[in-house]
């Protein structure tokens, strides 16, 4: 028989190893989340390209491995002719919008030079809008913070890179990486963790299918009804606006200050037409297209995945921004099958 005190000995040290394992893990991932981010947009990415394999493999009967190199071939093809197609126009009117954007500022600050509380406002705005993704000078407030993100290009562009490399190697062999990680928990538990992966899996790829969709009913309805206001630029400025409404919550609200300046030297009539349209479409996407695509896909509760926002962004930067809404998505998925229904409910029922 084990001595009592040797034995809380025995439970006191296990106790602090664990404790220090777990202090351990969360030191870890401070320093190591922005590598946890880019491999959590690989995951995405492989469970669209897996998706697809698998639906042209059901409707062409194609083995997997055929069916996914169906899928790139079509994906690279479809990139590159939209590129191939948009280009010419998308570069021109980018390179028109840089240019006319000083102007914009400029005329900005001398309207709010004519009242007091625009002096002071227009103290923190830069002179050039290359000064917005600086850390000093008069751009180094609000606008500031939330565009520095965006100050280094190259790795940015790195970080795409591996994420789509990622995405690549995960789709290529997904059922091997599923049991490999499966079979680092006891056998007993090996099976329910295959369901709730598969859960996941069906979960981000809902996600995916929505956001996409709400992205392009979003960028197409902006760029006509900015064309229909005569406004310069509508092509670029509605695809940004698709692109930001990626980030739900934040996004549509980042997009829409480039707007307002394009429309600024039309007139305050203009900027008013520019933000009313961009109120009715956010109002057309949270109150009928959402809605309809969450009885379809996926449900995020809004206030959940602002507070998730909030938190990543401020802990993680644009990574944790970009990737609040279908992290908390899974998050949801897990704890409702792991722990709601396998602890709590199997708890209440014994």
């Amino acid at each position: 028989m084990e001595h009592p005190t040797r034995s809380f000995a025995h439970r006191v040290a296990t106790a602090a190893f664990i404790s220090l394992l777990v202090a351990a893990l969360f030191l870890l991932a401070g320093y190591a989340a922005h590598f946890f981010f880019l491999v959590f947009g690989g995951i995405i990415v492989a469970v669209v390209i897996s998706g697809l394999s698998h639906f042209v493999g059901q409707k062409t009967s194609l083995s997997y491995g055929l069916s996914l190199g169906v899928v790139m071939l079509l994906l690279v093809g479809l990139i590159g002719g939209t590129i191939w197609l948009l280009a010419p126009t998308v570069s021109q009117q980018a390179d028109q919008l840089g240019k006319s954007l000083p102007q914009s500022i400029r005329q900005l600050k001398t309207t709010l030079s004519q009242t007091a509380w625009g002096q002071k406002i227009q103290d923190n705005l830069p002179d050039q809008p290359g000064e917005l993704l600086s850390s000093g000078g008069p751009g180094k407030g609000v606008l500031t913070q939330i565009t520095g993100i965006f100050s280094s290009t190259l790795g940015g562009l790195v970080n795409v890179l591996i994420v789509i490399i990622t995405g690549i190697y995960l789709a290529s062999n997904p059922g091997n990486y599923r049991k490999g990680f499966a079979r680092l928990f006891a056998p007993s538990y090996r099976e329910r963790l295959l369901g709730v992966m598969d859960q996941c899996y069906d979960t981000l790829k809902n996600w995916f299918i929505s956001r996409t969709i709400t992205m392009t009913v979003v960028g197409v309805v902006t760029g006509a009804g900015l064309a229909l206001l005569g406004i310069p630029f509508a092509i670029v400025l509605g695809i940004i606006a698709g692109i930001l409404n990626f980030i739900p919550n934040l996004g549509p609200y980042i997009a829409l200050a480039p707007a307002l300046l394009v429309a600024l030297p039309q007139g305050v009539d203009h900027m008013l037409y520019v933000f009313a349209l961009y109120m009715g479409v956010q109002s057309l996407e949270g109150y009928i297209l959402t809605p309809l695509l969450d009885k379809k896909f996926v449900s995020v509760p809004p206030a959940m995945l602002l507070f998730a926002q909030v938190l990543l962004g401020i802990l993680v930067g644009l990574a944790g921004v970009l990737f609040a809404s279908p992290l908390v998505a899974v998050l949801l998925v897990v704890v409702n099958e792991l722990y709601v229904k396998d602890r709590l409910e199997k708890q209440a029922l014994n």
